[in-house]
């Protein structure tokens, strides 16, 4: 619909529809100020012929001798001596009727101008006739509606003498005879409602064209922004005249900003690249071209992404796009380059999204400088370990030597040949056990992840291992809570039962306590406290806790939480140590609730 159309049916809403009732109420308000006129006049007439019956009709009756007359005869005398007055009166207004009612005879006295109305004399007015009510009440009353003469005005005056009504007299017009007289004025008024419309559809007919002129040269200066950007809108006059000096200052606005933003861009080190929503790439800086030569403006801009790059970036730009809240870095080989790439989502001023912009950043030095530094780390580490797996392995093997000597005697009771072996057979144990953990921890094997119950786990360490029988530990957990993540369920019980068994070794060594295991939910994470009142540990021995090969214990190797926070690592995961010697010690776990991402070597 054409905007002169609605702003038309605006106009006919607005102003005709409100004219209209006021012609309306106008009309009203003139008619009833008619009848109101033609009220006043039609009373007035009948006071009079009420002031000219000086008497009561029984006193016009007595005087002509009649009053024990038969009530026709009453009638005519009444007739003959007051039909001269009510044609007097209907001569003097044209169009009026006017008479005398009897109450006591029940019948028409008069009725003038009898020349018209003669004939209705002697007759009784019919039943629900409002003449009654006057006379039942004495009060004055108007009746609008069909009687003798039709559709009449016709107002009632009660005739009272002494306090009692005697009768009523009548003075009526036809309402077409108002109507005739209600028609000119109407007819005016009508005309004055029609050209107060005319006036005001010229003049909003010429205003509106003159406003579609310049809204219509505003719309061609906007539509030609999407080809021209920076091309201002012609002036107007007028009103809108700010509305074109809003845009054309939104327009610089705009440029200053997008120039701001390409110099921002392009000064990024990082490679940008931008993506609309339905997947096509909006934007790239110099950075992202240098990564990746192969592409440029013109074949890169506005295309798709799964038309112009491999798997590995599509993937990544798939899931941005996909996941609000997107934001993992990933590692992408790409020419022999390692590059890392995240993605986060657009969002606008009003909170909806806008497409996805993806970081591109070459890590190849940093990770061959990382390799170099964990190799030799690895080293540094190994050559430790080296010096402290020598160490461990010398002591019992000393003890192997010096006892297999003994056993070379002959004068040796066979229950101290019995005992040099027993101890033989635990050094060698105890080497075997050291070089097996050894195995664990500089081992290769892969997490075999599936959905697990951590409390379950748990709970089945608690009740199956030989050291958790006293004291046995106590495990907190919120009833109806489940606890599932995707972990490698013999792996996670290892970590449990070093644990457990440190911590009841911690309280056998200080003679009493208590062991408590709290597992809850954390932000993301299981968290389990696992606490012990026994002897703890010094503070200057927290910081090597968990190192290989370090342990305060007489006969520990010094592997168990070593190998446990490499478990927990592989899980994504962490683990911490707090303690306070002579009172108690926390270990803490930390495990994500979607569990590991992958099978790592743990």
């Amino acid at each position: 619909m054409k905007l002169t159309t609605r702003l038309l049916i605006l106009l006919f809403l607005s102003v005709l529809l409100p004219l209209l009732g006021l012609s309306f109420l106008l009309r009203e308000e003139v008619t009833e100020s008619i009848l109101k006129e033609k009220e006043d006049k039609l009373f007035g007439l009948a006071r009079q012929l009420d002031r000219h019956l000086s008497g009561t009709f029984e006193d016009i009756l007595r005087e002509e001798g009649v009053l024990e007359a038969p009530r026709d005869r009453k009638i005519a005398v009444l007739n003959k001596r007051l039909w001269a007055i009510t044609d007097f009166v209907a001569s003097g207004n044209d169009g009026v009727g006017v008479g005398y009612y009897s109450r006591d005879l029940d019948a028409v006295l008069t009725y003038g101008p009898s020349s018209e109305f003669q004939y209705t004399v002697g007759q009784s007015i019919f039943p629900g006739h409002r003449g009654y009510e006057v006379m039942a009440t004495g009060k004055p009353l108007v009746q609008q509606g069909h009687l003798v003469r039709g559709n009449i005005l016709n107002c009632m005056w009660p005739v009272v003498r002494e306090g009692r009504t005697i009768g009523y007299i009548w003075s009526n017009e036809t309402v077409d005879q108002i109507s005739g007289q209600l028609a000119p004025i109407l007819r005016r008024v009508y005309g004055i409602v029609l050209l107060i419309f005319l006036l005001i559809y010229a003049s909003v007919t010429v205003s509106t064209q003159t406003l579609l002129d310049k809204i219509y040269r505003i719309k061609k200066g906007i539509e030609g922004l999407f080809e021209a950007p920076t091309r201002h809108i012609p002036p107007v006059r007028g009103e809108l005249s700010v509305i074109v000096q809003t845009i054309n200052e939104l327009v610089d606005n705009m440029n200053l900003i997008k120039c701001y933003n390409k110099s921002i861009l392009e000064g990024v080190s990082d490679g940008v690249l931008a993506v609309t929503l339905d997947g096509r790439v909006s934007r790239a800086n110099r950075a992202f071209y240098r990564l990746f030569p192969e592409h440029s403006d013109e074949t890169l801009l506005g295309r798709g992404v799964r038309e112009v790059f491999g798997p590995e970036i599509r993937g990544l730009v798939e899931a941005g796009m996909e996941d609000p809240e997107y934001r993992s870095a990933r590692e992408i080989p790409s020419g022999g380059r390692t590059l890392e790439a995240y993605g986060n989502r657009m969002i606008g001023e009003d909170g909806e999204p806008l497409g996805s912009v993806f970081v591109f950043r070459d890590v190849t030095p940093a990770r061959r400088y990382e390799r170099e530094v964990q190799e030799k780390e690895r080293a540094v580490a190994l050559g430790n370990m080296a010096l402290g797996v020598v160490h461990e392995v010398k002591n019992p093997l000393t003890s192997v030597k010096g006892f297999a000597q003994l056993l070379l005697r002959p004068e040796i009771p066979e229950d101290k040949r019995a005992e040099y072996v027993r101890l033989i057979d635990s050094e060698l144990n105890r080497v075997n056990r050291l070089l097996n953990e050894m195995l664990v921890y500089g081992g290769k094997s892969r997490l075999e992840l599936r959905e697990c119950d951590i409390l379950g786990i748990l709970e089945d360490r608690v009740d199956n291992c030989e050291w958790c029988a006293s004291p046995r530990p106590e495990i907190r957990a919120r009833p109806g809570l489940s606890f599932v993540a995707r972990v490698d369920e013999f792996k996670l019980a290892q970590v449990f039962d070093n644990l457990l068994k440190n911590a009841s070794e911690a309280v056998s060594a200080k003679g009493d306590g208590r062991i408590v295991a709290i597992l809850r939910e954390e932000a993301g994470w299981y968290a389990l406290d696992l606490v012990d009142t026994g002897c703890g540990i010094r503070a200057e021995d927290l910081d090597r806790i968990g190192n290989p090969l370090f342990s305060t214990k007489r006969d520990g190797a010094g592997l168990g939480l070593a190998i446990s926070r490499k478990i927990l690592e592989a899980h994504g995961g962490k683990l911490s140590i707090e303690s306070r010697l002579g009172f108690y010690t926390k270990v803490s776990l930390r495990l994500p609730r979607s569990g590991a991402a992958e099978a790592v070597p743990a």
